[in-house]
């Protein structure tokens, strides 16, 4: 029997889904997963005549009940800062920031290959933290026997 088949498993997944830090974890990973995507479909068109490479705009976690967090003005000389709203299921964009080949082509390996790699970079960061606090929440729950 595989761990994902375990109900408890099943339980667990669905506790940690209540808690903001692993949600939060969960959708930085499925943004991830979908950046890494376009960004791979971006160097398999590379020479397509016409393709215009995508990206994925900037994550910001969904999901949570609570409102966005903004920084707190305790003294009238402070700055307020404005809050930013969760952005809804991300949609590739257009991105062309090394401009466009004579064929119509907008796509720089060397561009995707630098986000590929910070995408990488970041899904590591992301899935350390997620099962460091895992790991956490472990040691808690078993030193209380």
């Amino acid at each position: 029997m595989h761990a994902i088949d375990d109900p408890l498993s099943q339980e667990m997944r669905a506790m940690l889904s209540g808690i903001d830090l692993f949600r939060t974890a969960a959708d930085r990973m499925r943004y991830l997963t979908e950046r890494q995507t376009v960004i791979s479909r971006n160097i398999a068109n590379a020479d397509t005549p016409g393709y215009k490479a995508l990206d994925v705009p900037g994550f910001a976690p969904t999901g949570s009940a609570q409102a966005p967090l903004a920084l707190a003005r305790t003294e009238p000389g402070h700055l307020s800062s404005p809050t930013v709203a969760a952005a809804p299921t991300a949609k590739p964009v257009e991105s062309s920031l090394y401009g466009e080949k004579p064929n119509g082509n907008s796509v720089s390996l060397e561009e995707q290959m630098v986000k590929s790699a910070d995408v990488a970079n970041s899904f590591a960061l992301a899935s350390a933290a997620y099962s460091k606090s895992i790991s956490l929440m472990k040691i808690g729950i078993d030193s209380g026997r």
